[in-house]
């Protein structure tokens, strides 16, 4: 053995190594000891431990489980905290990070600097935080805010692992042209068997509320809707809207033409997955994503986009008048459901009186439920259980935070979007498809977020992981690395 090969093999470990040769005996220990002990629980254990480790040093896998996960909102209860798939693998992920940045491939920790996201939430958890003083019930706004936390804040730093290299943004291009197919997918395979669907034959029941209120219910066998393993047809419907936005992208501005043919077909499937949902909401947010991402593609565009609108307000405005049955009133414009925008007129109404009462700082982001019931409020359609929200996630956080909480969201969602805008203006974005991709998703939510209460659902993972990839210029391009090649950027 020559000197040289000694030296390698017996000098001391350098540069952090002894972290891992000190880990290394341990785990191997501890499986030693376990395969004795049980040879089948140590087989188990070593493959687990290997997959482990495969995944911290690819942790594209761990984008592609979590964008997955999403749309499988399964929940149960932990000490009181409602959980996921989406946040245990959340947990799994913070986890990794130590070991997902030791790779030869990570972005140097130094030169990072504090996401866009991160630091426009701010306002809003500070709101938050002031409103937990006066909060009406601590434990439900504290589970809350650390909702906000995890979303906003967790996730984008979760995501600065990666680095933009154009080999990633292919991989991200086509989970997130792909993975929402399966789920479309199964929209459709749900409305076509009567509702068998396909995550349910792989194990994946759809959430159902306890008890037998099937009014509340909203799955296939009470609302004859597809809803897949959102249960739900408007949780199916956001999903496949937001997501939309990059396959719209993606047929305009792909840079390889084989990725164009991708978006097409993911366009086409999620459009007719939406479909089958029939959500009144899904179309709204659609119509929205569709406008403002035809009003930032060009000057053509936009003069099309106007001529149309001026059309369609002609037709709205001609059809109402020839409307059968319409009284005047808002309810009767939506056939078979007035009893359900007469109870949300109530729930507004809740909302308005809540803010009179406690205009500052509300009552506690998660607490309008308990405030509602405390004022003896009443419903068309009886809910079977205590459980309400302002079916508007602004008047939610209006009512929970008060003018303080809402006037820090909406300036959030503002400072992204101009970012977003900017960042599409200038051409600086690492990637533009993507940053294009954000500008719909983002319009999408704020047409959601007027008709549904988000705080209760998995899309604000979905829109802070679409807008974090949208920033990237800002963020993760800030190594100084975003558009380079990946031989560039290795240099």
């Amino acid at each position: 053995m020559s000197l040289d090969v000694r030296a390698a093999l017996f000098q001391a470990p350098r540069d952090g190594a002894w972290a891992g040769l000190l880990l290394a005996l341990v785990l191997g220990f501890s499986l030693a000891v376990l395969t004795v002990v049980s040879p089948l629980a140590g087989v188990a254990g070593a493959t687990a431990l290997g997959g482990v480790f495969w995944l911290a040093g690819h942790p594209q896998a761990m984008l592609l489980f979590f964008f997955a996960s999403l749309a499988i909102p399964v929940q149960k209860t932990l000490v009181g905290l409602p959980l996921n798939v989406a946040d245990g693998l959340l947990v799994l992920w913070c986890v990794f990070w130590p070991f997902m940045m030791r790779r030869d491939d990570a972005p140097a920790l130094q030169r990072w600097r504090v996401p866009t996201l991160v630091w426009a939430i701010v306002p809003f958890v500070l709101a938050v935080v002031v409103a937990q003083v006066d909060s009406i019930s601590q434990l439900a706004s504290l589970k809350q805010g650390l909702r906000i936390v995890e979303w906003f804040v967790v996730l984008p730093v979760l995501l600065m692992v990666f680095v933009p290299r154009p080999h990633f943004w292919r991989f991200a291009s086509v989970a997130l042209l792909l993975v929402p197919c399966f789920f479309a997918i199964d929209g459709l395979v749900e409305v076509a068997t009567g509702g068998r669907s396909l995550t349910g034959m792989l194990g994946i029941p759809p959430p159902i509320p306890p008890g037998d209120a099937e009014q509340i219910r909203h799955t296939f066998d009470v609302s004859g809707r597809a809803g897949s393993a959102f249960g739900g047809a408007q949780g199916l419907a956001m999903y496949l809207v937001m997501t939309m936005s990059v396959a719209i992208a993606h047929l305009l501005h792909a840079p390889e033409r084989w990725l164009r043919w991708t978006a097409a077909l993911s366009l086409a499937i999620c459009l007719a997955g939406l479909a089958a949902t029939q959500s009144r909401g899904g179309v709204l947010g659609a119509l929205a994503l569709g406008l403002v991402m035809a009003m930032v593609a060009g000057p053509t565009a936009r003069r099309f986009l106007a001529a149309a609108l001026l059309l369609g307000a002609v037709v709205a405005g001609g059809g109402l008048t020839l409307w059968p049955g319409w009284d005047g009133s808002l309810a009767s414009l939506v056939p078979g459901r007035q009893e359900a925008v007469l109870d949300r007129l109530i729930i507004w109404g809740v909302v308005r009186d809540v803010f009179v009462d406690n205009p500052l700082t509300g009552v506690g982001l998660g607490n309008f439920r308990d405030e509602f019931f405390a004022r003896g409020a009443w419903l068309n359609v009886e809910l079977g259980y205590a459980s309400v929200h302002a079916h508007n996630t602004y008047l939610e956080i209006l009512a929970g935070t008060g003018v303080l909480g809402l006037g820090s969201y909406v300036a959030f969602l503002l400072v992204v979007a101009t970012r977003l805008a900017r960042l599409w203006r200038d051409g600086s974005s690492s990637n533009p498809v993507f940053t294009y991709a954000a500008i719909g998703t983002l319009a999408a939510y704020a047409v959601f977020a007027m008709v549904d209460m988000l705080l209760l659902q998995n899309m604000h993972f979905l829109l802070v992981l679409l807008l974090s990839l949208g920033l990237t210029r800002s963020d993760v391009a800030a190594l100084g690395l975003g558009g380079a090649s990946d031989e560039e950027a290795a240099k």
